[in-house]
C-alpha cells in the first residue's frame, strides 16, 4: 500500500509540473477578494490613497531565509480559470491558505492542478515544487456562506522539492498555527500582484507587510494596517519576529484603504487543522 501511494504521488507530481508551464504561471490571475460581500457597503471612491503606518519590504531571497522559506506561491485552477496566490507550510505534508483559493462557493467545487512553490521568486523556486493532493479542508461555514470569518483552509501536499521526492516540512520547515491570541499586530507575507502607489507589485516577489491591529467591524474578521493586493491571498499573518502564524491574508475593501483582512484564528481553526493532518 505504501509503495502504491508513493507511486500515485509521483504520478501526480509529474502531471502537475507538466500542467504549470511558464506561460500558464505567467498568465495566472491574481487571486483575491476586493468586495467583502454583504457585510459591508463599498465606496468605490476610496480606492486611493493608501494611508496607514505599515512597513512593506520586498524579501531579497526568501528561499535562503529560515522564516521566509516557510511561505511561498500557490498556483491552482478554480472554476476553469488559472490563479496565483500565496500560502505557507504548517505541517510536514501540508499548507495553510485562504479558503477562497481552495473552494468556490459559486460552483461548490474544489481547486484543481494545485501547486505550491516555497520561496518562489521570479519564476523560480530553489526549494522545488509540491503538488496539492487529496481534498482540501475548508470550514463548512465557508462553503455555506462565503463569509470572511471562515476564509481559511488547509491542504496536504505530495512529495516534491528539488528532487521531486522530498517531504515539504523537511525541505522548508513549518510555521506553528496559533489561536486565541491578542490583537497587537502582524507581519504578513505574500505575493501581491497588483501595483499600488510607490509599490510595483507584480506577483513575482515575496513581500513582508508589518502593520498594527486596527479593528474588527465584522465579527470574526480582523483588520490590520497593510497594502498587499490580490495575489497575496492565503499568505500567513505572523506574530512579528516569530514562527507563529495567527491569521491568513483574506481580503481588501475599498472602504478601508491601506488595510488588509484576516479571519480571527480561534479554536475552530485548530479543529480544522486536526481534521486535515492528525
Amino acid at each position: 500500500m505504501a509503495s502504491t501511494r508513493l507511486g500515485e504521488e509521483r504520478r501526480l507530481t509529474q502531471e502537475t509540473l507538466g500542467y504549470w508551464t511558464p506561460e500558464r504561471m505567467a498568465s495566472a490571475i491574481p487571486a483575491g477578494i476586493t468586495d467583502p460581500g454583504p457585510e459591508l457597503a463599498l465606496d468605490r471612491g476610496l480606492l486611493q490613497p493608501l494611508p496607514g503606518k505599515f512597513t512593506t519590504t520586498r524579501i531579497v531571497d526568501p528561499a535562503a531565509d529560515v522564516t521566509h522559506r516557510k511561505a511561498g506561491k500557490l498556483f491552482f485552477t478554480l472554476d476553469g480559470e488559472d490563479f496565483q496566490a500565496s500560502a505557507c507550510a504548517v505541517n510536514l505534508e501540508g499548507i495553510l491558505t485562504a479558503a477562497h483559493c481552495l473552494y468556490s462557493t459559486k460552483t461548490a467545487k474544489y481547486l484543481e492542478n494545485g501547486m505550491y512553490m516555497p520561496g518562489y521568486q521570479a519564476g523560480i523556486s530553489k526549494l522545488g515544487k509540491f503538488p496539492l493532493k487529496d481534498k482540501p479542508f475548508v470550514p463548512d461555514s465557508w462553503k455555506s456562506s462565503g463569509k470572511r470569518a471562515w476564509d481559511y483552509g488547509f491542504s496536504k501536499v505530495a512529495r516534491g522539492g528539488p528532487d521531486n521526492d522530498s517531504v515539504l516540512g523537511y525541505v522548508t520547515g513549518i510555521f506553528t498555527v496559533s489561536v486565541n491570541l491578542g490583537k497587537q499586530g502582524w507581519d504578513t507575507l505574500g505575493y501581491p500582484a497588483e501595483p499600488v502607489p510607490d509599490y510595483n507589485f507584480d506577483g513575482e516577489y515575496m513581500w513582508s507587510c508589518l502593520g498594527a491591529y486596527v479593528g474588527e467591524d465584522i465579527p470574526g474578521v480582523m483588520r490590520k494596517e497593510g497594502n498587499l493586493t490580490k495575489g497575496s491571498s492565503g499568505g500567513p499573518w505572523l506574530i512579528p519576529k516569530t514562527h507563529y502564524v495567527n491569521g491568513v491574508q483574506s481580503a481588501n475593501n475599498p472602504k478601508y484603504p491601506g488595510q488588509n483582512f484576516s479571519p480571527y484564528f480561534d479554536d475552530a481553526v485548530l479543529e480544522l487543522y486536526k481534521k486535515a493532518f492528525l
